[in-house]
């Protein structure tokens, strides 16, 4: 990092020193000074250090940013920084100016070229670079190089959604299981429960009673394994998409938690990929689990919309909200399930972004898939 002096000048640019695409006299000067200023934090600094004029050129930069960007100082002096490299802004070089000269710091992570035509992403900072009377000079660039970074958590991200799916394979299988085996043997012992108790009735009430409160108890735990069975892989989901299966899903899990839960879905919605359908579908199951375990909502409203071929899904309470660690983290503090992390993984592997806004009002999550990432699939 460079000295405070460099961050704390006065956040009010003056008309710049110097325009057009050379250095003046006064930069140059001003330039070999606050090098000498900087000293040898400028060249043994880790990050690669570029100061550029009021016109974007270079007037200096140190070893670290020679190796990153493949250049030698005496290559490019007084060449146009962000063209040589190629760099990618999020917004027009006019507004971060403003940003500038308003707050005199802005960072972003941004996409460059080096000289051998490899791109990389690095942690950018700029910082306004004035003289003594506070007159503008220039501005200063630290780049710390992600590329590395990047790559790796682009590998996690991989992994991360293999084991998903192999997670939604293991619930489709264990589900069907259930339903297949498991639903089908207590159906016939419901059936011989019923023979029994018609043989034992006219002759044994007592025991013909005893059979009647065990075939009650197995349609319960025949409606439990239907549920269960449900809830680890909706078949409706493959049937009817989304749309069908979210009002059964929200129906029963207002009857089981008591918690009444809005459904706001388009009339129109046709059917989406698979992979988002289902990860839709997980992302509110998971929502809903929280707002049960953790918020002490009595209410909670789901809603579901598409604009500019964006696929965007809310899902809200009316609770106690959470910690800004949690928010930050995920780490909600759970023993099972995958909690705002695992919600967090699914967004990402389906190339979306997710938002997360709580308070004493409640907690609103709310996650959007771009139009690169999805084919909206008209029934």
């Amino acid at each position: 990092m460079l000295p405070d002096s460099q961050r704390s000048a006065s956040p009010v640019f003056d008309k710049p020193a110097a325009s057009g695409s050379l250095a003046s006299e006064e930069q140059k000067k001003a330039a070999e000074e606050w090098k000498r200023g900087v000293g040898q934090l400028f060249l043994s600094s880790r990050d690669a250090i570029t100061l550029v004029d009021s016109a974007g050129n270079i007037l200096a930069c140190n070893p670290s940013a020679e190796r990153l960007y493949g250049w030698k100082e005496s290559e490019i002096l007084g060449k146009a920084f962000l063209e040589l490299v190629k760099a990618e802004l999020p917004r027009p070089l006019a507004q971060i100016e403003n940003i500038l000269r308003r707050e005199g710091y802005w960072e972003y992570e941004l996409k460059k070229t080096t000289r051998q035509g490899i791109q990389i992403t690095v942690a950018s900072r700029w910082m306004a670079w004035r003289n003594n009377a506070g007159a503008a000079l220039g501005r200063v660039h630290l780049d710390t190089d992600l590329t590395k970074l990047k790559r790796t958590e682009q590998q996690l991200r991989v992994v991360s959604g293999h084991l998903l799916n192999l997670r939604d394979e293991e619930r489709r299988k264990l589900g069907r299981d259930l339903h297949d085996s498991a639903g089908q043997l207590l159906s016939m012992a419901k059936l011989n429960l019923s023979l029994a108790q018609e043989h034992l009735g006219p002759i044994q009430p007592r025991a013909a009673a005893y059979v009647e409160e065990c075939s009650k108890l197995i349609d319960q735990a025949l409606s439990e394994v239907r549920t269960i069975s449900y809830l680890l892989h909706p078949p409706l989901l493959e049937e009817l998409g989304l749309a069908g299966v979210l009002p059964w899903y929200v129906s029963g899990f207002s009857e089981r938690s008591r918690i009444k839960v809005s459904l706001d879905v388009p009339k129109d919605m046709g059917r989406l990929p698979r992979e988002l359908e289902l990860g839709l579908f997980r992302i509110v199951q998971e929502c809903l689990t929280n707002v049960h375990r953790h918020s002490n909502s009595s209410t909670a409203s789901i809603s579901l919309s598409f604009a500019n071929k964006q696929v965007r899904l809310k899902v809200e309470d009316r609770g106690k909200g959470m910690a800004a660690t949690t928010r930050e983290s995920g780490n909600e503090g759970r023993t099972s399930g995958v909690g705002l992390s695992g919600i967090r993984e699914r967004v990402t592997n389906l190339g979306g972004h997710m938002q997360i806004r709580s308070g004493d009002w409640g907690t609103a999550i709310e996650v959007v898939f771009p139009s690169a990432e999805i084919t909206i699939e008209m029934s």
